[in-house]
């Protein structure tokens, strides 16, 4: 699949997903601007939740952001690219594209929502003047392996929901439990130890999560070490699903 063609895909996928509405593509900018009214004015401003152990009204607010917006990213993409080859079945009947390239539209249409959101949540900290942390420089190297991590996933359960229709929502599920397993709303202080130890061991999203949040809040440095175990996991799960499409490709078309 040519550069042109990712991107024509990738414009579509933005444009359909708010095709109809009259706002069109300004609720790109309006949906994460509640999001971080609700996180930021509510739970800061009018609840007063207070994270744990640091100082500061907004900590709490900025520490459900820091972990939302690229759980909202990562859901997304494995959401959308495990059902990548069904959706597109009327186009690739007709257009000889190559299988294991085609998600890549989905990851940078993620990848522009994920933007425009992170773009907003940083005028939220100039403006309350929320210092700056040198682990945010990490940013884009945490996130791509994080994408990396969805995609390969994506491609494993795309191929399996071909000849497997469940799969929809199998990993509607199983997004929502691996929601309440990362600490995003909640904070790894309220887990015994162990508990969280081994979360952290089976958890690839935990040491990502935990990454975000040092990135912008508290005095934690990055865990470089789970960090890299996390990146090897995401290419073995991209390498294993490049595979796995390319070696049942002839089979996905001609079950589509």
């Amino acid at each position: 699949m040519n550069p042109s063609l990712v991107w024509n895909f990738t414009r579509q996928e933005l444009v359909d997903r708010y095709a109809g509405s009259s706002l069109g593509f300004a609720w790109a900018f309006i949906q994460p601007l509640v999001l971080l009214f609700i996180f930021v004015v509510i739970f800061g401003g009018i609840m007063g939740a207070r994270l744990p152990g640091v100082e500061g009204g907004w900590a709490y607010s900025i520490y459900l952001v820091a972990g939302m917006l690229p759980w909202l990213a990562f859901s997304a993409t494995l959401m959308r690219t495990s059902t990548v080859f069904v959706d597109k079945q009327g186009v690739l009947s007709k257009v000889g594209l190559s299988l294991p390239v085609l998600p890549l539209f989905i990851v940078i249409a993620e990848t522009v929502t994920f933007a425009i959101a992170l773009g907003l949540f940083a005028l939220l900290l100039v403006s309350i003047d929320h210092p700056w942390r040198l682990q945010v420089l990490a940013l884009p190297l945490v996130f791509a392996v994080q994408q990396a991590l969805a995609l390969g996933l994506g491609l494993l359960l795309a191929t399996l929901n071909v000849f497997l229709r469940d799969v929809r929502e199998f990993v509607a599920v199983l997004t929502q439990l691996w929601f309440w397993l990362t600490p995003i709303v909640w904070v790894p202080g309220i887990v015994d130890t162990g508990l969280y130890s081994r979360l952290y061991r089976l958890n690839p999203l935990l040491p990502l999560t935990e990454s975000y949040h040092a990135m912008f809040i508290g005095e934690a440095v990055l865990p470089l070490k789970a960090l890299a175990g996390v990146a090897a996991l995401a290419l073995a799960a991209l390498a294993l699903g490049w595979f796995t499409v390319r070696w049942l490709e002839r089979e996905i078309r001609d079950t589509l």
